[in-house]
C-alpha cells in the first residue's frame, strides 16, 4: 500500500498563516501564547459525542501545543493562532520591524509544525483512528519567503532544511491523554513571495482573469477594446506589487521570468500602519495592545452600540496609510530603473484592499510609472478584493501539486 502524503500549500505571513492542507483552506492568526503553569486550563472533557465532534470540527482554532524539534530552540507549551488570541495571555508575533528573516525564526517552525499536526488529528478523528496511538504524517510543502530574505545568504536551503532535517514531533495537551504527531518532510519548496502569485496570474485562474479584465476596462477605458484579457494575463514584462503585513514585495517580471535582482523588498507593510496606529490609539485611551488585537476588532460585526468607536479606530489606521504609500513609490522606483521594458502593474497582498480605498497609492503609481515610459500609460491593475489576499497561496497550492 502506497503511503499518503499531505500535501501543505504554506503562506505562512506575518499577520496570519493561509494554508491548503489536502484540500481543505485554513486561515489563523501568526500568534503564539507561551503558557506558565499557572495558566494551563483543565483538560477538555465533553458532555456527548455532538459536542466532541463540534471541537474537533474547530479543532485548529484550539490548539495547545509543545514541539520537540532539533529546528526549534523555544520549548513550552503554547496556544497557537485563534486559541492566542481568545485566551488573554501575552501573545508572541512576527516583529515586523526586525531585521531577522521569518526563515530564523522558532515561530515560523512552531505555527507550521502546528498547522500539519492539527490537520492529521483531524483527519485521524474523522477516520476513527485511536489517538491514544502516536499519528504519523509525511509531507510535501510548498512555502515562501519575501524576496528580500530568499534571495540571499542561501536563506532558502536554509530555511528548506530546517523542515527536511529531522523529524518533529508536536504534542498536543487538549486532552486528559496527550495526542502525539511525528511529522516527516519528504519535499519541501521554498519559492519567492510575489513570484507564485504572478504564475497564477498567468494560469487563467478561474474568476481571475474576469476581475483583472474588468478592473482594466474600468480604469484604462480608452484601451478596452484593443487590449483582451490574454494580453493583461499573458505579459511578459510585469511589475507585481505585493503589500503584506511585515514586507511589500515588488517583483520583476522580465522577459517572462522572476528577476531577483531586480525585484525588490521594502521591510514594511500593513503590520506597521497597524503598529503606528496602535501606539495613536492608546494615545487616545484606547485600549489595543496588539496590532493582531486591533485586526480581529476592524474585522468584527460590531454592533450599532460599538460601531462608533470601530469607525473611529478605522481612521485612525487609515491616517497612516500615506507614509507606507511613499516607501512604496520610492521602491518602485529602484525596481523600474531595472526593469525598464514593464508594460504593466499588478497590486496585491492582504494590504493592497486598504489602501485602495483609503490612499492615493493608485495615482501616484500611475504618474510615478509614466516618468519611466515617456509619458505613457503603464496600467496599474489592483487585484479584487475577493483573490488579493490568496495569490501567493495559490500559487504554492499549483507548485505542491507538482512536487
Amino acid at each position: 500500500m502506497v503511503e499518503k502524503i499531505m500535501k501543505v500549500a504554506n503562506d505562512l505571513g506575518y499577520g496570519s498563516v493561509k494554508a491548503n492542507v489536502d484540500g481543505e483552506n485554513i486561515k489563523f492568526p501568526s500568534v503564539i501564547a507561551a503558557e506558565r503553569p499557572q495558566d494551563v486550563q483543565a483538560p477538555m472533557e465533553f458532555d456527548s459525542k455532538q459536542d466532541q465532534d463540534i471541537y474537533m470540527k474547530n479543532f485548529l482554532n484550539n490548539m495547545d501545543v509543545s514541539v520537540s524539534s532539533n529546528a526549534v530552540k523555544t520549548s513550552g507549551r503554547f496556544l497557537i493562532g485563534n486559541a492566542a488570541i481568545d485566551s488573554g495571555l501575552s501573545m508572541r508575533a512576527f516583529d515586523v520591524n526586525d531585521f531577522t528573516g521569518k526563515s530564523e525564526t522558532d515561530l515560523a517552525i512552531i505555527l507550521t509544525l502546528s498547522l500539519i499536526a492539527g490537520k492529521k488529528v483531524k483527519e485521524a478523528y474523522e477516520a476513527g483512528q485511536d489517538l491514544k496511538e502516536t499519528l504519523k504524517v509525511k509531507v510535501n510543502m510548498a512555502t515562501a519567503l519575501p524576496i528580500s530574505e530568499g534571495k540571499v545568504n542561501n536563506a532558502k536551503d536554509r530555511y528548506k532544511e530546517r523542515y527536511m532535517g529531522s523529524t518533529h514531533t508536536v504534542t498536543f495537551h487538549n486532552f486528559k491523554d496527550p495526542i502525539n504527531v511525528t511529522i516527516e518532510f519528504n519535499k519541501v519548496y521554498v519559492a519567492l513571495e510575489g513570484e507564485t502569485a504572478q504564475m497564477l496570474i498567468a494560469s487563467d485562474y478561474d474568476g481571475l482573469t474576469d476581475k483583472i479584465k474588468e478592473d482594466f476596462d474600468k480604469n484604462y477605458s480608452e484601451m478596452k477594446d484593443e487590449v483582451e484579457a490574454d494580453d493583461l494575463i499573458n505579459s511578459r514584462n510585469v511589475l507585481g506589487i505585493d503589500i503584506g503585513e511585515g514586507t511589500t514585495d515588488v517583483v520583476a517580471i522580465i522577459n517572462g521570468k522572476a528577476n531577483p535582482a531586480a525585484s525588490a523588498s521594502l521591510p514594511q507593510g500593513y503590520g506597521n500602519v497597524l503598529q503606528d496606529a496602535v501606539r495613536v490609539l492608546q494615545d487616545q485611551q484606547m485600549n489595543f495592545e496588539e496590532r493582531s488585537q486591533l485586526q480581529s476588532f476592524l474585522s468584527e460585526k460590531v454592533s450599532p452600540l460599538r460601531r462608533a468607536r470601530q469607525d473611529k479606530v478605522r481612521q485612525v489606521v487609515y491616517d497612516q496609510l500615506e507614509p507606507l504609500a511613499d516607501k512604496i513609490i520610492d521602491t518602485v522606483s529602484q525596481t523600474m530603473r531595472i526593469a525598464k521594458d514593464t508594460e504593466l502593474v499588478y497590486v496585491y497582498g492582504g494590504g493592497s484592499i486598504p489602501m485602495l480605498d483609503e490612499s492615493n497609492l493608485r495615482e501616484v503609481l500611475n504618474e510615478k510609472l509614466k516618468s519611466f515610459s515617456g509619458g505613457y500609460d503603464v496600467p496599474v491593475i489592483w487585484i479584487d478584493k475577493e483573490y488579493a489576499q490568496y495569490l501567493n497561496e495559490l500559487g504554492l497550492q499549483v507548485i505542491v501539486e507538482a512536487l
